[in-house]
This record gives C-alpha cells, sequence and structure tokens, in this order.
C-alpha cells in the first residue's frame, strides 16, 4: 500500500514542536520524512566552489524571487534552492508508488517545486497544506519566530576562504544593492528576499 510522506521545513518545525506536529499528521496518515544527508552543506559546497573558481561575484539564488532580479546577470548562482534540493533527495529515497509532500514557507517555493513535475509529488504552503487537509491546529501550540532557522548569515563560515560575504535581506535593500552595483566588489553575495529571512514567507 503507498505512503503518504511529508518533508516539513525548517520554519514549520520552529514554529511547532517537533511531538505536536507528529502527532497531528499521524493522525491524518502521514508520514514525516527526511533526507539521509546534509543537504544544506552539500548547498553551501556548491557555493564555495563556485565563486572560488569565478572571475565575477556569484549571488545566492537559494531563494526563486531574487531570480526575478538577476535573470539578465550571468554571475548568478544555478543552483537549487536547499528546499527543492532537499526534495529530489526525497523523492529519489520514497518508493515509486508512495506519494510525497514537500512543505514550503512561501509561494515562490510551492511554484518552484511544482513546476519541476516530479512524479507523486505536490510542493505546496503549509498555510495551503493545512487547509487542503483541514488539519485542526491548535494555535497555543505555535510560536511566534522572531528570527529565521536560516537566518542571514549562511555563507559566514566560507568567509575564511573567500573573504567578507555582505548578506542582504529585503526587496528595497536588494533593490539598492544592484542598483550600486556594490556586489562587485566580493566573490559572494548572500540574498534572502522576505526580510531578515523565511520566517516572513507568505505561506505560513
Amino acid at each position: 500500500m503507498a505512503e503518504k510522506y511529508i518533508f516539513i521545513n525548517p520554519v514549520v518545525l520552529k514554529l511547532y514542536d517537533i511531538s505536536y506536529l507528529k502527532n497531528l499528521l499521524t493522525q491524518n496518515n502521514f508520514k514525516l520524512i527526511f533526507p539521509k544527508e546534509d543537504i544544506a552543506q552539500i548547498i553551501k559546497n556548491k557555493y564555495l566552489s563556485l565563486s572560488s573558481n569565478s572571475k565575477e561575484c556569484i549571488i545566492d539564488s537559494r531563494c526563486p524571487k531574487i531570480k526575478d532580479f538577476i535573470e539578465n546577470h550571468t554571475f548568478s548562482a544555478n543552483v537549487n534552492p536547499i528546499l527543492i534540493e532537499t526534495a529530489l533527495h526525497l523523492h529519489a529515497q520514497k518508493q515509486k508508488e508512495d506519494f510525497l509532500y514537500i512543505t514550503t514557507p512561501c509561494i515562490a517555493l510551492e511554484n518552484f517545486g511544482n513546476n519541476l513535475n516530479l512524479s507523486n509529488t505536490l510542493f505546496i504552503t503549509w498555510n495551503n497544506f493545512v487547509s487542503k487537509f483541514k488539519l485542526k491546529i491548535d494555535l497555543k501550540n505555535k510560536k511566534q519566530l522572531q528570527n529565521s532557522p536560516i537566518p542571514p548569515g549562511f555563507f559566514k563560515d566560507l568567509e575564511s576562504s573567500i573573504g567578507k560575504i555582505p548578506s542582504v535581506s529585503g526587496e528595497q535593500n536588494i533593490i539598492k544593492i544592484f542598483k550600486e552595483k556594490s556586489y562587485k566588489k566580493h566573490k559572494l553575495i548572500e540574498m534572502l528576499y522576505c526580510d531578515n529571512g523565511c520566517h516572513n514567507g507568505d505561506g505560513i
């Protein structure tokens, strides 16, 4: 019999206690699934390799919304967002007949993932998932996040290899840095569309 697996993105994992989530999902016949590898480190290593071998600044494109700003530039990184790379690994892990739900913190990642057309796989924001399956969330169990679980500073430990890595978040700050072309001073620059990180996404 086919299983229904669900990957809970890191933002939602921080919003709720894991035992509460697990019980809620089990009651609705979902099984939590996680990748066997450290996907964040895999992605970080790809950026290190790119920036070490490029003559131009590499723009962090883990956030799909950033591609709207850099699609006309040759220095954008052709690297999957962490959540998308995670989904590809999980898709390979599961049995062919099993169904996989990938929850996202924003609509941009939901659309990005579904455009891949992975078999028996649905990318869906957490809010849409809760609505679709009519999950009864006890709001007393929901926390208010002051910081993102994937905060600005993801590449900080690479600075010893490639120099200072500025971090920019928020649409106006991103527009400003492209207008001023100040990114050209660096090998790699981190960019997050949502101000201060994904906990401000439109899907949670």
